[in-house]
């Protein structure tokens, strides 16, 4: 069964503080989950920044201006978005 809903007529101010407090912590939690998401972000544009200083040394070490470094690749391929495999 649910919680007893309240009422504006029936509500108490340790109720009200209840609620505010639980907002409180959502809030904060939301604030955490965000902020850990922007590192993570900043941590693969690093990572693929890196991959790119790869693939140029690879490309003046053989001569070459399409060649890939090969841990850049497999990095790379890492970090894709699995294909979807179902059937639907």
């Amino acid at each position: 069964m649910s919680q007893r809903r309240y009422t504006a007529n029936d509500i108490t101010d340790d109720a009200l503080d209840e609620l505010y407090t639980n907002a409180n912590e959502g809030w904060r939690r939301g604030d955490r989950w965000k902020e850990r998401a922007l590192r993570a972000e900043a941590a693969v544009s690093r990572l693929t920044g890196w991959c790119d200083d790869l693939d140029e040394y690879m490309q003046v070490v053989v001569k070459d201006t399409t060649s890939k470094h090969p841990i850049a690749e497999t990095v790379r391929q890492h970090l894709a978005e699995p294909e979807e495999t179902s059937t639907k």
